[in-house]
């Protein structure tokens, strides 16, 4: 059996939430400030999986074009940092890459394989990777290789 319901148009309910427009927007207001979810929630008496829901899609509006293509990053950088770091208990892994300068994250990613940095590389292009003079990198030897194969002249400390 199916059912043809509607309900009444609310003016003052945000779009996709159960909630008035101004608590998402004060929730909006709040995670921008750097507060954790958990805070948020609590702040607002909001349930924690509506928060994290707010959250993704200020972030995709704030780093996405159209909800999966990355935005450049705006700065040009210098200098590179990268480093793998473990996800949970698993055997799961995400690498970061960002500005050394800044400190600003320019590219997170699932795993920690060359793959990974080809994929950035691809994302800023090669203008925009001809302008970095360095990449520091720990140990990992796959992270090296990927950006000695592709920029020779690069300095990898």
């Amino acid at each position: 059996c199916q059912f043809n319901t509607r309900s009444q148009s609310i003016p003052f309910k945000a779009d996709g939430y159960r909630i008035t427009k101004p608590l998402k927007e004060y929730t909006e207001k709040l995670l921008s400030y750097g507060l954790t979810l958990k805070a948020v929630a609590w702040l607002t008496g909001l349930d924690k999986m509506t928060v994290k829901s707010i959250h993704k899609s200020l972030l995709l509006s704030k780093f996405t074009t159209d909800s999966k293509t990355l935005i450049k990053p705006e700065r040009q950088a210098k200098y590179l940092a990268i480093d793998e770091f473990k996800l949970h208990d698993g055997h799961k892994y995400a690498t970061a890459i960002i500005d050394w300068e800044t400190g600003y994250i320019l590219y997170l990613a699932h795993g920690k394989k060359k793959a990974v940095v080809f994929e950035f590389m691809d994302h800023v292009g090669d203008e925009w990777m001809s302008k970095v003079e360095a990449v520091a990198c720990d140990m990992n030897s796959d992270f090296e290789e990927a950006f000695k194969g592709r920029y020779p002249k690069l300095d990898i400390v």
